[in-house]
């Protein structure tokens, strides 16, 4: 399987969940509208529609570098290093399809932050 088909099956793979935390939020809208009477059911309610919210944002940070690295395919882009222009290893590409840097580089950025 190619490293195109990889994401696009990733995109659909995050696409869906998205979807369900949708869902899982529009649920918990209308429960804690509705049916939340007791004090601490609000609050496990708030929790849970916060935990969803967050996740949500994180799903689609990660849509936008699939997406990103699709238009990097059809540009016959995929694969470089954004930070020093070589060769993404393979095996990076196999378990982080949607990644921008080589390891190297990932290890120095992941240096810097901390």
């Amino acid at each position: 399987m190619g490293y195109q088909t990889s994401l696009h099956i990733r995109k659909q793979e995050i696409e869906k969940m998205m979807a369900e935390k949708r869902e899982q939020l529009m649920e918990a809208g209308t429960e804690l509208s509705i049916f939340s009477h007791q004090a601490d059911d609000v609050v496990v309610d708030l929790y849970e529609r916060e935990k969803n919210t967050g996740i949500m944002e994180l799903l689609e940070i990660e849509l936008e570098k699939v997406n990103e690295a699709l238009q990097k395919c059809a540009a016959g882009e995929y694969g470089k290093c954004e930070s020093c222009g070589g060769t993404i290893e393979d095996e990076r590409l196999k378990s982080r399809v949607n990644t921008a840097l080589c390891q190297k580089c990932a290890q120095n950025k992941k240096k810097m932050l901390h």
